[in-house]
């Protein structure tokens, strides 16, 4: 853990460790004859928990990046409001952390708002409380006074949030700017793009996606890892 990251928050590097350990183990616990099964039921079998754990993993990165952004900036108390919010969620209180949260948010300077937001809206999901998640993600969309990198991750945040509970469409209108070349988030927004397919069923379209990423130089390795996951169970190369 990184001591210097508000609210507890682990370093980028660990983060993606993580991520590519949970979601290769989910893989490893799809069997054989699932593999053998249409883009649906594969995506069935795992694709809600590797969309929770990415979830998870890009809010915690998004916050570490905007600390490291943000830290000559930032005010001793604010510092401990972000904290004490923290601390609600960690305890479980995810209604008190919310609110606690959208105090920051409203009141923060120009580092700490947009991180209050994003960890406002998590708090929201935690409770169950999507719209209120998405809503927030729509303003932050919107608020041309942020960061265009916290703008960015509102929109590939409502995208997972969107596979779940709206309409591969409503994803992929979401993300269409994200999946463009040199965009914020490119990697990250294309394989949520593949994940979209897999979901109506259309294997080809996925693949096509996935072999784009798997051949691009730029692709973190750890989203390679998956990609190239994602094609053997598509019966892809």
């Amino acid at each position: 853990m990184c001591l210097n990251c508000p609210g507890g928050l682990f370093c980028t590097q660990f983060l993606r460790a993580e991520l590519e350990f949970f979601v290769a183990d989910i893989f490893n616990e799809v069997d054989e004859d699932v593999r053998k099964e249409k883009s649906l039921a594969l995506w069935k079998a795992y694709g809600k928990y590797v969309i929770g754990a990415a979830v998870l993993i890009i809010a915690a990165t998004a916050g570490y990046v905007g600390w490291q952004n943000y830290t000559v900036s930032q005010s001793r108390t604010q510092g401990s409001e972000f904290n004490a919010a923290a601390a609600l969620m960690a305890a479980e209180k995810p209604g008190e952390a919310a609110a606690a949260f959208a105090g920051l948010a409203e009141s923060g300077n120009a580092g700490y708002r947009p991180l209050a937001s994003l960890r406002e809206a998590a708090a929201f999901l935690e409770a169950g409380q999507g719209d209120k998640a998405l809503a927030i993600y729509d303003e932050l969309s919107a608020d041309g006074s942020v960061d265009p990198e916290f703008s960015a991750l509102a929109d590939l945040m409502a995208g997972y949030y969107l596979l779940d509970n709206g309409t591969t469409d409503e994803v992929r209108n979401r993300i269409a700017p994200l999946t463009e070349a040199g965009s914020l988030f490119n990697a990250s927004a294309n394989e949520l793009l593949a994940l979209t397919y897999i979901k109506d069923g259309e294997p080809g379209k996925a693949r096509e996606v996935l072999a784009a990423l798997q051949n691009d130089a730029g692709v973190p390795e750890d989203i390679k890892g998956r990609v190239s996951q994602l094609l053997a169970a598509l019966g892809g190369s």
